[in-house]
């Protein structure tokens, strides 16, 4: 505190400050009797309106479930036939294959009395 400068307060006034007066404004309260109001047609109509919007989306959420699970009843339907075929060509194939192996060929060829010339075959690509 040695280095700071000592000042005289002798010479000092000190001047009270004053704040501007404030009014206040009382706001009167009026007690207002509240009414219920009354529904004319508009309001009616638009009532009617989202009553009507629900009930005709909950038919279509209806409808679209009954068509989602007809279509999945008819998906595996032809699902389970393709699959019927699938297996009955595979059993086809396997038949073909069987009737044409060079084996069975040549026992025919030989149980008629033909016989194998190898200068005949030749090989197409």
């Amino acid at each position: 505190m040695d280095g700071l400068p000592k000042y005289n307060n002798s010479n000092v006034v000190t001047k009270q400050i004053s704040r501007p007066e404030t009014k206040l404004k009382h706001k009167t309260v009026k007690n207002v009797k509240m009414v219920k109001p009354k529904w004319d047609t508009v309001d009616f109509m638009m009532v009617g309106a989202a009553v009507l919007t629900v009930i005709v989306m909950a038919f279509l959420v209806i409808f679209m479930a009954n068509k989602s699970a007809t279509a999945n009843t008819q998906l595996s339907t032809t699902s389970a036939q393709l699959e019927t075929v699938r297996n009955k060509n595979n059993d086809l194939k396997q038949e073909v294959s069987d009737l044409s192996s060079p084996d069975r060929l040549n026992k025919i060829a030989e149980k008629n009395g033909l016989k194998l010339n190898n200068q005949n075959i030749r090989n197409v690509k």
